[in-house]
């Protein structure tokens, strides 16, 4: 019965190669067949997990480094199960959106492909697992990148690919510095690096472990665009909506978060890390990356850009959580990994559906369009309000958290920098929101395109954006139901 914790990695993979066949899966029957495997492979994911919480398997094992191991804990439940209810939303949207664009099954082989490694990176047991499903992401991610076929998205693929390989050489550096000394890469809450490896008699054991470290967090850094590695991030917003969705909110970047946690808390532990003293090279780089991400995000007119760089900004909220090595920051890095997560797949719906509606793609264009999409561009103002982290959303929760675990650090900085960054969200964020339904001035093409009638777009789009800003609404409201389920993860570590 351990086997069957595969399914919801290998399921995926089969359909998106049945996906492939025309002859069997027709263009009538794509999207039917699309939505039935991500909802089933949410359903397999959850009973899996369910009845069988501590399966073990090792799929491959030639010793002790190459390892292909499985072992789904409270951690790698919880992105899975994140990611998973997160593609079925996308599924639908991504229905509707893709209408008028091109090679749409190509996209959907891709992205159900993408899913199944998605949940090879949740389930990984150990580093080298990790390390070969963050490798097949960057390939299935790819071609959803370059979707367009245009030298932009060209372009951009061809960064995307640089970027990412290069983090994944520093990661399997840091792989074997760290393998050189442990001898094991698994995944242990509190981490298998012990004091004896570190404060030993033999010092280069210390710099090595030190170097792996650094190694791995600035490896994994990249895809989760921690400065000065973030420029590809932005320049993939050529790809599709859904793909952009997917990229800032579940897949790439959020796989990234979800490494460095695991590098972190499962692999090194809080306590190994901080007797590194590695913190103190990180943190200032994790500053600059939240105040530079909503610096720039002010200057963008282009609106997913604008969202790109206010996903560095948040994602360095995650990360600052991470590298602060205490109980509070954690659970707070934590939440945020999921609160972000849902307000930035809406604003990014969003965006695709105003582009989809009117063609518009930058925030000069918005004046007055929240008369004409009075739904879409209300989800849109619910979001942005939880993504300052105004009370009492979702991201107000998770940004107390990441505030007392700054304050608990004794460094007022991190709490200022936490703070300025919230004041700048809301200069860059809120200003969309005001003018699309308080300013006099509607554009003329606006006016044109709409000719009197509503310009929210159709149900199959619009329905996701509802649900999922009723989901960021709720978890603001009743928050103790995740609080307690990431409590429990980290007292794991602690």
């Amino acid at each position: 019965m351990t086997y069957l914790i595969v399914l919801p990695i290998f399921l995926p993979w089969l359909a998106s190669i049945l996906a492939t066949q025309s002859k069997i899966i027709t263009e009538k029957r794509m999207k039917p067949f699309v939505a039935a495997t991500v909802i089933t492979n949410f359903v397999v994911l959850f009973t899996v997990v369910s009845v069988f919480p501590k399966v073990r398997l090792h799929l491959l094992m030639v010793n002790k480094f190459i390892d292909i191991y499985l072992r789904p804990d409270g951690l790698g439940i919880l992105f899975g199960v994140l990611a998973s209810l997160l593609w079925i939303f996308t599924t639908f949207y991504a229905f509707e959106y893709m209408k008028h664009e091109n090679r749409v099954r190509q996209f959907f082989v891709f992205f159900l492909f993408t899913l199944g490694v998605t949940i090879g990176i949740a389930f990984s047991g150990n580093l080298f697992t990790l390390y070969i499903f963050y490798e097949l992401l960057t390939l299935a991610t790819f071609p959803l990148v370059i979707h367009a076929g245009s030298d932009e998205a060209l372009s951009s693929g061809r960064k995307y690919i640089i970027y990412s390989f290069s983090g994944a050489t520093l990661v399997l550096l840091g792989m074997l510095l760290v393998f050189s000394v442990t001898n094991d890469l698994s995944f242990v809450a509190g981490g298998i690096v012990t004091q004896s490896h570190i404060g030993g008699t033999d010092h280069s054991n210390f710099m090595m472990l030190l170097a792996g470290y650094l190694s791995l967090f600035l490896g994994f850094g990249v895809k989760a665009a921690l400065a000065p590695f973030h420029a590809w991030l932005p320049n993939a917003m050529v790809a599709p909506t859904p793909v952009s969705a997917l990229l800032h909110a579940v897949a790439v970047v959020k796989s990234g978060i979800f490494s460095l946690m695991r590098t972190t808390y499962f692999l090194f532990g809080p306590v190994s890390v901080a007797m590194l003293g590695a913190s103190k090279f990180l943190l200032p780089i994790i500053v600059l990356t939240i105040v530079m991400g909503s610096l720039m995000a002010l200057h963008q007119d282009n609106l997913k850009k604008r969202l790109a760089y206010s996903t560095i900004s948040q994602l360095g909220y995650i990360i600052l959580g991470i590298a602060l090595l205490n109980e509070d920051a954690f659970i707070g890095a934590l939440l945020h990994l999921i609160n972000h997560a849902v307000i930035k797949i809406t604003l990014f719906f969003v965006a695709g559906a105003i582009y989809y509606q009117t063609g518009f793609k930058y925030v000069h264009q918005l004046d007055g369009i929240g008369k004409r999409m009075k739904v879409t561009m209300f989800c849109f103002g619910l979001s942005v309000i939880s993504l300052i982290g105004i009370p009492p959303t979702n991201g107000f929760v998770s940004k107390w958290y990441l505030a007392l675990g700054a304050l608990k650090a004794h460094n007022v900085l991190y709490a200022v920098a936490l703070l300025l960054s919230a004041f700048l969200t809301a200069a860059y964020l809120l200003p969309i929101a005001v003018q699309a339904f308080f300013s006099k001035n509607e554009t003329p093409e606006l006016d044109a395109i709409a000719e009197g009638k509503s310009l929210d777009p159709a149900d199959t789009m619009l329905l996701p954006i509802f649900l999922l800003t009723a989901i960021v609404v709720l978890l603001g409201i009743f928050p103790n139901p995740i609080i307690n389920i990431v409590t429990r993860i980290a007292q794991e570590v602690f």
